[in-house]
């Protein structure tokens, strides 16, 4: 696939000059027009040279997940703590208009 993408001339420039101007990197090697499969290719090359330290991962994994009391007592909480504090603001604003 080739994006060809035409650029008006700057105010003031021939468009003679312009194409000129344009065309002098063309014959300089180092930008190449790569495929999708070599794009890939290239991805997958650094994804297997990337080295990944995962020694010390095993010290973060918790051993005994919660036990679903323990989830629901968690969640009682928070629903209680956030209907707590939309009652005072609720308050407020009643004391407000009082």
């Amino acid at each position: 696939m080739t994006l060809v993408i035409f650029i008006e001339p700057p105010e003031g420039m021939q468009k003679e000059e312009y194409e000129e101007w344009m065309s002098i990197d063309e014959d300089i090697p180092g930008a190449a027009t790569l495929t999708d499969l070599e794009i890939c290719q290239a991805v997958c090359e650094e994804d297997q040279a990337i080295k990944v330290d995962d020694s010390d991962r095993d010290d973060c994994v918790e051993e005994n997940s919660p036990t679903n009391a323990e989830m629901r007592q968690a969640f009682d909480i928070l629903k209680h703590d956030v209907h707590g504090s939309t009652n005072l603001k609720e308050q407020d604003e009643y004391k407000q208009y009082k």
